[in-house]
């Protein structure tokens, strides 16, 4: 029997000690993951300070949900900024992005209040705000201060120009029927310098109300003015009287309004009535010029015509120091859109309607706006007797020729008659008077020594009581000069020369002065005569 060769096969088996590093390595790599995971994702803030920061304390928050803890804090190279080194939550991190944005939350005192009193207890901490998605960042510069908007809250932001800050601030309200709605989240001055550019944020639903035929007015403050109505004064809050606020309101309702663009444009005016007074665009430049004073007559005074404003005063200037007439200069601006507000003129058209009026009478005048104040305006209106004038054509501003101080001659008028009645001795008369008295009682004493004292006592009292009525009358005549003096200065910036006052106020100072003529014939007749006032007035040698 042939026994055959066996067949030996090698079997690869793995040893049970090599069971042990694999459980060590697949040990090593879950701590590892774990680590991985619970270590987070390191990012970096800078910070101009550090102040109340604590590594391992202080915490980063989203939505008040701690999210993450301050690992390091360092110091930049140049010293200018504080390195803060912060570990998040790892399901966190997916959200960081270019536009999150962080804050440091400590103690605020504002205007609006005092906030974030908790952190006294607590401690300061990070917010953060995870922005709009965007390209992943790990590296961020904080915010100053906590911004007005947060992601998620819904609203639209607008552009408004001011030509002033005034006193608007970050975090100054805007209010919609002095209700809050919004308030202002930035502000800078434009490229060129010309304007203020605010922007603002409305609060959700209430953005809807913004329409293309929205006006903006600032409401900063306490306002107060003194006009031909009396004193007013407006208030919107204490908060915008401290730290700014802003207001707005829908005109021509009546048009089809359309809502606003988010971050469209807006012109900021500097109160409610100027939004009024900003509804007319065309504005055109003219020039009067005048000789006497125009005290009173400052920038923004009223052009007006018949009672209507249609412009104000730009400017007043002086063209010369010389003692020569129209050396100074009223610069006003006309408004044709308020004669016809759906009606576009060109600077040509106006000053063709403008010149028709000079040549019909037209003519430029200084009046007086309040008595109280002294203020003046510039009125435009017709004169029944053409005086010598006309308008001429510029590049820039036509000139409206004008009446030089129209009351000047009725001044002079009064001013002579009140120096007629000065001239008058009242003292002397009533001097005279009393030695006429005195002469009577005499001659009384001696028809009482004739029993002739019954039959002219009635006379005798009639006289007494003549006597007292010209005592007085003299008192009140001089007392009446007083008060003439003071109501002519009213006049004198009251009275128009075409006016039916006017002709009868010189009617009356004529009548006035022969009055006065025939006072001072009587004066010295009574002079002379004394016994005039009982004899009568019978001829004397």
């Amino acid at each position: 029997m042939k026994l055959h060769k066996p067949l030996i096969r090698h079997i690869q088996t793995l040893s049970p000690v090599w069971l042990i590093p694999l459980v060590a390595l697949l040990i090593g790599l879950w701590l590892g993951v774990k680590s991985w995971q619970e270590k987070g994702q390191e990012i970096e803030i800078s910070f101009n300070s550090a102040a109340g920061i604590e590594v391992g304390k202080t915490q980063v928050r989203l939505k008040d949900v701690p999210v993450g803890k301050v690992t390091r804090v360092v110091l930049s190279k140049d010293f200018s900024k504080v390195r803060v080194f912060a570990s998040l939550d790892r399901e966190i991190s997916t959200h960081l992005s270019t536009g999150t944005r962080f804050w440091l939350v400590s103690p605020r005192i504002s205007v609006a209040g005092i906030s974030n009193l908790g952190t006294l207890v607590s401690g300061v901490y990070i917010v953060m705000d995870p922005g709009e998605p965007g390209y992943f960042a790990s590296e961020f510069e904080g915010l100053n201060e906590p911004p007005a908007i947060e992601s998620g809250t819904k609203g639209s932001q607008y552009l408004l120009r001011a030509e002033t800050l005034d006193s608007v601030d970050i975090g100054s309200p805007v209010y919609f029927r002095q209700l809050k709605v919004g308030e202002v989240t930035g502000y800078k001055l434009s490229d060129d310098g010309d304007f203020v550019e605010i922007r603002v944020f409305i609060q959700a639903p209430h953005d809807k109300l913004v329409t293309n035929h929205s006006r903006f007015w600032n409401v900063s403050g306490f306002d107060m003015s003194l006009g031909a109505d009396g004193v007013k004064a407006k208030m919107a809050s204490i908060v915008s009287l401290l730290g700014g606020g802003l207001a707005f309101e829908n005109v021509n309702a009546y048009e089809n309004a359309q809502p606003a663009r988010t971050n469209e444009s807006f012109f900021l005016y500097a109160d409610k009535e100027s939004v009024l007074e900003g509804r007319y665009s065309q504005k055109y430049y003219y020039l009067l010029r005048f000789s006497h004073s125009v005290r009173g007559l400052h920038t923004g005074a009223p052009v007006e015509f018949r009672g209507i404003k249609v412009g104000e005063v730009v400017d007043v200037a002086l063209s010369s120091i010389e003692n020569s007439d129209k050396s100074l200069l009223v610069y006003v601006t006309l408004e044709p859109q308020r004669f016809n507000a759906s009606i576009e003129l060109s600077r040509e058209k106006v000053d063709t309607v403008v010149e028709g009026m000079v040549r019909q009478g037209l003519r430029g005048q200084l009046k007086t706006d309040s008595l109280l104040t002294g203020s003046l305006f510039v009125d435009l209106a017709f004169e029944n007797k053409l005086k010598a004038g006309a308008f001429v054509r510029t590049e820039k501003h036509s000139e409206i020729p004008t009446l030089d101080d129209p009351l000047d001659h009725l001044s002079k008028q009064v001013t002579e008659i009140a120096e007629k009645f000065n001239k008058i001795p009242t003292d002397k008369i009533g001097q005279d008077v009393a030695a006429a008295v005195s002469s009577l009682n005499k001659i009384i004493g001696a028809l009482e020594k004739n029993n002739t004292a019954d039959k002219v006592d009635g006379t005798f009292a009639n006289l007494e009581k003549a006597t007292q009525n010209l005592d007085k009358t003299l008192d009140q005549a001089t007392q009446t000069l007083a008060q003439m003096r003071t109501t002519l200065k009213s006049l004198d910036s009251t009275l128009a020369p075409d006016s039916q006052l006017h002709f009868e106020i010189i009617e009356m100072l004529n009548s006035v002065t022969e009055a006065a003529d025939s006072f001072d014939r009587i004066a010295d007749h009574l002079k002379r005569y004394p016994d005039a006032l009982i004899f009568g007035g019978k001829k004397h040698d």
